[in-house]
């Protein structure tokens, strides 16, 4: 996506995604004592949770249709003299084979598209992701304070063009929808929380894979 392409580029559209979220960082400890291993961060972005996973010890694959989000965690895998995994991809069209992942971690990813991408998308993390594997992932809220701005192309699906992040399709996600979207996952996690402003509600959720479509 061109918007988020341009914004890795510079260092004032990188500065808030350099830090981990501590929604994740909470669930290290858990995640180690699972045995988990082979991680994919889809939707890696500037690589801040590649570099997590893979300073932690894990096995971790980043993926990201962005070619200066690419650049800049490479530079970064660099730096910190750990073997990068990393991949230009398209979040709905996954290089991997099938049950491959033990963990697929999603951070503000997957509800960037309209329903039909989502759909496919969430059957390449079906797909991708091991029998009783973890999917640790962010969907944006229909409590967000921008539901219902820009123009409507389907069903909780906007685009606002004179916002450049929001220049692409939104999907918001009520309860339902995630049960809808997400069968064959039992989620550990749900809760609709405020993430880095007030009233920009998304969903922080922790599910398990226990049944493939």
């Amino acid at each position: 996506m061109k918007a988020w392409d341009d914004s890795w580029k510079t260092e004032e559209g990188r500065a808030r995604w350099l830090y981990p979220d501590p929604f994740i960082v909470s669930y290290l400890p858990k995640l180690k004592k699972e045995g988990i291993e082979k991680v994919l961060d889809l939707g890696s972005g500037v690589g801040r949770h590649t570099i997590l996973f893979a300073k932690e010890g894990f096995d971790v694959y980043g993926v990201d249709p962005s070619p200066s989000g690419f650049k800049y965690t490479l530079k970064w895998f660099e730096r910190e003299r750990l073997p990068p995994k990393l991949i230009l991809s398209e979040m709905s069209q996954l290089p991997f084979i099938d049950d491959f992942f033990d963990l697929i971690v999603a951070w503000n990813v997957i509800y960037h598209g309209t329903a039909k991408v989502i759909h496919k998308t969430v059957n390449e993390i079906v797909r991708c992701l091991r029998h009783n594997g973890y999917l640790l992932y962010t969907l944006i809220s229909t409590k967000h304070n921008k539901f219902g701005n820009g123009k409507e192309i389907e069903k909780n699906t906007y685009i606002i063009k004179e916002e450049k992040e929001k220049s692409h399709p939104h999907h918001y996600f009520n309860e339902e929808e995630i049960n809808r979207f997400f069968k064959g996952f039992t989620h550990l996690r749900c809760v609709d929380k405020e993430q880095f402003y007030p009233g920009l509600f998304h969903w922080h959720l922790l599910s398990r894979l226990v049944a493939k479509h």
